[in-house]
């Protein structure tokens, strides 16, 4: 950036740089379950980052949920749980009820 930069290109900086820290803060908030609990993305991404971090499959209602529980989400209902797992695109039914992690935009990281 120099004196020849218009505010054009400025703002443009700004805004790419405005939304790569905003996707920085929404990862580092569901990394510590900070999700508010009512949005089913960060559930969602809690989830992904719990099956990731055991390696194995998990069942959804006796192991994944109480790991939610447990980083401070608040499920008003499990309907749809596995649903919403799915449509990640990181997440893969091995079982009925069961899942695993199965990659996707983050994966080898």
């Amino acid at each position: 950036m120099g004196r020849d930069t218009t505010i054009g290109e400025l703002l443009a900086l700004l805004k790419s740089e405005i939304t790569d820290r905003k996707a920085l803060v929404d990862k580092l908030e569901s990394m510590v379950g900070a999700e508010p609990p009512t949005r089913t993305k960060g559930l969602a991404l809690a989830a992904v980052e719990i099956l990731r971090a055991a390696g194995r499959p998990m069942h959804g209602l006796h192991e994944i949920l109480p790991a939610l529980q447990a980083r401070g989400f608040v499920l008003r209902s499990r309907a749809g749980f596995a649903t919403t797992l799915l449509r990640t695109g990181q997440v893969r039914r091995t079982a009925p009820g069961t899942f695993a992690y199965a990659g996707g935009a983050d994966a080898g990281t």
